[in-house]
């Protein structure tokens, strides 16, 4: 259940916590002053009156209150500044130093939500705030071992990843090309020497596949690059990738600010999968990719023009998928993907944005 937080309404003067509370001071103290006084001048009547049974009520206010007030409260009014003053200004430091205790824990969550979690609220205060620092702080450790185990897990499941990659692509052509070097050999020795050739065309075909399976999946290993934004690193990896797969890109990256670093190097990540799924899979000439937002998400789709596959294959070994789709889980987003045989494949990430406050 979610909990919406009043605002002030839009006369109130002061919006920070400091100034409420100085304000609340000065006003408590002015508010103390006129009860007193108050309780002060019935009690004097009351006191006046019994002292004087035969007067009415009025009689006595009229004879004995008001003359006294005439002299006194000229007093009153000077001791009544210096009260109010006193009230404000211990409310001001009161408020001051719960400002400073907050501001801490802000610049530490601050820092945790980038990442960085070598900062911790330095509270030893034992009151209610400082006990929800130190939780604050424990949680963060948690959160931290959390993020540690999760890389721990990432960096198995890509070595994982990358031993299928070099069973199903590399390790398959090389031996083809073992067994097209025996078959030569073989044919040399009896004398077959266009049937030879013939072999040797193929072990050179075979081994172009495997050096440009090896460029892909060594390209896709490459540390992510945050060089500023999660848009410059994109725009700045499709460069390279096209470059190097020699497959003709279309890009529409917008400008996307205020995202965080994990969230930024999962998508980063997701990109590079996808697109070697395109350079090693799709046989594509062309490939689309988008960066916008919609509403209150970030989409990021890759469009090939290759030859696609059935979707009943999506969990197949050497494709991925499942990592793409774990990762933009953990971002909280949404995967898909649509591909047949005639007009390629497109696969989208949609993820909800989260804007710093």
């Amino acid at each position: 259940m979610s909990h919406k937080t009043e605002s002030a309404p839009f006369f109130f003067p002061f919006r920070k916590v400091k100034w409420r509370l100085t304000l609340s001071y000065f006003l408590v103290a002015i508010a103390t002053i006129f009860i007193l006084g108050w309780w002060g001048l019935i009690a004097v009547t009351f006191y006046l009156h019994n002292l004087h049974p035969t007067l009415s009520w009025f009689q006595v206010v009229q004879e004995s209150v008001l003359p006294a007030l005439r002299i006194i409260l000229p007093g009153v009014l000077i001791l009544f500044i210096p009260a109010a003053a006193v009230g404000a200004y211990f409310g001001f430091l009161n408020a001051h130093w719960l400002d400073l205790r907050l501001t801490d824990m802000r610049s530490a969550v601050k820092a945790w939500r980038s990442g960085d979690f070598s900062t911790s609220i330095q509270d030893q205060v034992h009151d209610e705030i400082g006990s929800f620092g130190r939780e604050l702080n424990g949680m963060a450790a948690e959160l931290e071992r959390l993020l540690q185990t999760r890389e721990e897990l990432s960096a198995v499941e890509e070595r994982n990843q990358l031993a299928r990659d070099l069973h199903d692509s590399v390790k398959q052509q090389v031996t083809a090309a073992a067994f097209q070097v025996s078959a030569a050999k073989s044919m040399l020795a009896q004398g077959r020497l266009d049937e030879a050739m013939a072999r040797v065309a193929e072990i050179e075909n075979l081994v172009i596949q495997a050096h440009k399976e090896l460029n892909s999946i060594i390209f896709e290993l490459r540390p992510v690059a945050l060089p500023g934004s999660l848009s410059a690193s994109l725009r700045e990896y499709l460069q390279d990738w096209s470059r190097q797969s020699a497959i003709d890109l279309k890009e529409d990256i917008q400008d996307v600010l205020d995202l965080p670093v994990d969230i930024q190097a999962e998508l980063i990540r997701f990109a590079q999968e996808a697109l070697s799924n395109v350079a090693r899979h799709s046989q594509a000439s062309q490939v689309e990719v988008c960066l916008g937002m919609t509403g209150t998400s970030l989409l990021l789709t890759i469009n090939d023009n290759g030859q696609g596959f059935d979707p009943q294959l999506l969990d197949q070994p050497g494709f991925g998928l499942k990592t793409m789709r774990e990762r933009i889980t953990r971002c909280g987003g949404e995967f898909s993907i649509e591909s047949n045989r005639l007009t390629g494949t497109q696969v989208a990430a949609r993820v909800p944005l989260v804007k710093a406050k």
